[in-house]
């Protein structure tokens, strides 16, 4: 048994702790989060336990009370391999400015092994931010006695994904969910030495005969950064193959999407390509939260 207890940050009637748009509030954030990772974790074989499994309409639990129910739940399955993982978004001041990035922290009576889930989360997710966004910040990991992490007695790291104060890591808290929960579990499963399996269909084991109706979909780009948004959309689309215009065949899906600088050679099924980088993103983004 591998023990992972996630531990919801706050609850809907802490005052304040939302975006300064009131277009997300943390509780919500962090609570969708835990249920997210949940599932990814159970996948992977892990034990689950939720410090905090229903915020909504409740006031805080309190944070040594929190401690104390993780604590109480490892002793009863006679203290198996665990990590303690609290999750929040972050904040700076109460309008929007510049103060952005991702941060983990330990506390000061961290062990090693909290050094090294936070080390391994903190990459994982800095990583996928990245991906998405060249000028994301890497804060590293921070050592700060938080409550919940200095009283849990077993490997704790509490995660601040990023900062719902500025704008653009507001947009990444609330459309990229599913990316931030996969990338907390592959940190995770290094944490725990299990192999980390990504959340893509596999390819059809009983192709049919025709090659044309291997793949349900392509998704074509001709760059990096195109590659990140396909790679994007790819995940919200099932038998799906991801490729680079130099080695695309016609054929190779049912429906073929182009992304990007990729469109000015080929014509698909469906075209995105903004001005720039960010447009095409969202044009991804509308195509997508339009066909969940």
């Amino acid at each position: 048994m591998k023990l992972l207890i996630l531990d919801s940050g706050h609850a809907e009637y802490v005052q304040g702790k939302e975006a300064p748009d009131k277009s997300m509030r943390e509780w919500e954030f962090n609570d969708d989060m835990q249920n997210r990772i949940k599932k990814l974790a159970q996948k992977h074989g892990l034990t689950v336990y939720l410090t905090n499994p229903n915020p909504e309409k409740k006031d805080e639990i309190g944070l040594t009370k929190r401690a104390e129910l993780a604590n109480d739940y490892w002793k009863s399955q006679n203290k198996p391999p665990a990590l303690f993982f609290s999750i929040h978004s972050n904040a700076y001041q109460t309008e929007f400015n510049a103060a952005r990035g991702t941060e983990t922290y330990v506390a000061s009576n961290a062990s090693q092994s909290s050094k090294d889930a936070a080390k391994y989360v903190q990459d994982s997710v800095y990583k996928m931010i990245k991906s998405i966004d060249s000028n994301a910040k890497d804060r590293g990991v921070k050592v700060a006695d938080f409550t919940v992490i200095y009283k849990a007695q077993m490997p704790s790291i509490l995660e601040e994904y990023a900062f719902y104060t500025n704008k653009d890591d507001l947009k990444i808290l609330k459309e990229y969910r599913d990316e931030l929960a996969e990338a907390t579990i592959q940190g995770v499963c290094k944490y725990f030495g299990i192999e980390y399996k990504p959340s893509q269909p596999e390819k059809p084991t009983d192709p049919p005969a025709v090659q044309e109706e291997l793949y349900k979909y392509c998704v074509v780009y001709n760059s990096q950064v195109d590659e990140n948004i396909a790679q994007i959309l790819s995940w919200h689309l099932k038998y799906c193959i991801v490729v680079d215009l130099s080695i695309y065949k016609p054929g190779l899906g049912e429906t073929v999407f182009v992304i990007g600088g990729a469109c000015e050679k080929l014509k698909g099924n469906f075209n995105f390509q903004g001005k720039d980088r960010w447009e095409t993103l969202d044009m991804v983004m509308q195509y997508i939260n339009k066909n969940k």
